[in-house]
């Protein structure tokens, strides 16, 4: 009777609905609404003050009053009434939500107004509460020494979740929802936050010339003027435009951000089996697409100058593994020019002094103006090299993600030691440089 004698105090102090009164018992009973929960616990009220009245318990008389005008039950009027008890009927409202509750129908009826823009698969639900409400409900439960009740917020996000569920059809999602629908039931307000796309793939770079994302002019910031053809750009194409602008007219997204397993050179290809990259739509409007017809419209459109392949869907915590360079090696093919002709014995003497060398960059002077100053360390693997004339070499480097190749051959005025130019005493260059191999870690 524990639970029936609670109850009876707790309405004796305070109007509360059946969810209020159901929410204080919530971890009892498995697959039950507080609602639910709550109509129980009236209707048990309901029969022990019936009990009392037929055995002359008058204190039956008080149970059903309670009930009545601090539980809203309609039985316990009509039980009375049939005892020959007339009680004069109070408007209370809920103490706790305020009768929230009962305004959760129209309040889903807006939210799925606002859902009708998206083309969502999952949601999820979250409630901004009121901090007086669970004052007032941690107040209750400590009064009443009440320890099997969840939070407001809880059944909140749950009662609207559920509704929207059963009209939309669609499941909400704790992962990775769609959509965050953020509801202040109290005040009547609703904020949809569309969470991004994250499509994973590796793209082959075909032709030299177009850097990995958008360059904004140096002059005008983007704002267009001569010296970019009013284009606000530096280069008209970018391996980010040529991959985001087919997914961003599928998705209906505001913009989308390209994030890749390290950065080439805008003179470099990459080939061989590409790189690695996740592309990120923000605020998308529709998140369910066909990835095979994507890959085939963006390689058309990019009209051979890149090509991806292996889109899936991905997640932004394969973003921060790509972003990690650590866990990465790159192959690069490398033409390099010699001041004079060399020899096969300083072209030996290069690959014994590099391989399994920790090589020291200090960051290079034609970046300076773009990456902080600091020193690198970073190891070249393996070396093999073809002659091509008496003063170039085609050279295949195989070495640890993030280290400058350019700075490698040239020894940047000292900045990168030991270098191709410092072991053989003649200046070298990179004449032509690809992207062959990028080996990384498991995803």
């Amino acid at each position: 009777m524990e639970i029936i004698e609670t109850a009876e105090l707790l309405l004796r102090e305070r109007a509360l609905c059946n969810h209020c009164l159901g929410r204080q018992f919530a971890m009892l009973g498995h697959g039950l609404s507080n609602e639910a929960r709550g109509r129980a616990i009236l209707l048990l009220l309901v029969i022990e003050g019936s009990k009392r009245i037929h055995e002359g318990d008058d204190s039956g008389k008080n149970i059903l009053k309670y009930a009545a005008n601090h539980g809203f039950s309609k039985l316990a009027i009509t039980t009375l009434k049939s005892a020959g008890i007339i009680i004069e009927e109070t408007e209370n409202s809920c103490y706790l939500c305020g009768d929230v509750f009962k305004s959760l129908d129209e309040l889903v009826h807006q939210i799925i107004k606002k859902l009708s823009k998206f083309e969502v698969e999952s949601f999820l639900i979250g409630i901004k509460g009121s901090s007086k409400i669970e004052e007032k409900e941690d107040e209750l439960r400590v009064n009443f020494k009440l320890k099997w009740g969840e939070s407001i917020r809880n059944e909140l996000s749950r009662e609207i979740g559920k509704r929207i569920m059963k009209i939309i059809g669609k499941n909400v999602d704790f992962e990775h929802p769609n959509i965050l629908v953020l509801v202040d039931p109290f005040m009547n307000r609703i904020l949809l936050e569309a969470n991004p796309l994250f499509i994973f793939g590796k793209y082959r770079k075909l032709v030299r010339g177009i850097p990995q994302s958008k360059w904004l002019c140096r002059q005008c910031k983007g704002e267009g003027c001569p010296n970019c053809a009013g284009t606000g750009k530096m280069y008209q194409d970018s391996v980010e435009e040529l991959i985001s602008k087919p997914l961003l007219k599928k998705t209906k997204g505001r913009i989308a951000k390209l994030h890749a397993a390290g950065r080439e050179d805008i003179d470099a290809k990459v080939l061989g089996l590409g790189r690695p990259f996740v592309i990120e739509v923000k605020k998308p409007k529709m998140w369910k697409i066909d990835l095979e017809k994507l890959e085939e419209e963006i390689n058309q459109n990019a009209d051979g100058k890149i090509e991806v392949d292996t889109l899936h869907l991905s997640s932004k915590e394969i973003v921060k593994k790509l972003k990690s360079s650590g866990q990465s090696t790159k192959v690069y093919r490398v033409l390099v020019e010699f001041e004079q002709d060399i020899s096969e014995k300083l072209i030996y003497e290069v690959l014994e002094g590099l391989i399994g060398k920790l090589i020291h960059q200090m960051t290079p002077s034609r970046v300076m103006h773009r990456r902080p100053l600091k020193l690198r360390k970073k190891r070249v693997y393996n070396l093999e090299f073809k002659r091509l004339k008496s003063n170039c070499i085609e050279m295949i480097i195989r070495c640890q993600g993030g280290l400058y190749i350019k700075e490698l051959l040239s020894g940047d005025d000292g900045r990168t030691t030991p270098s191709v130019s410092e072991i053989c005493g003649i200046s070298a260059k990179c004449l032509e440089i690809d992207v062959i191999g990028i080996e990384i870690g498991e995803l």
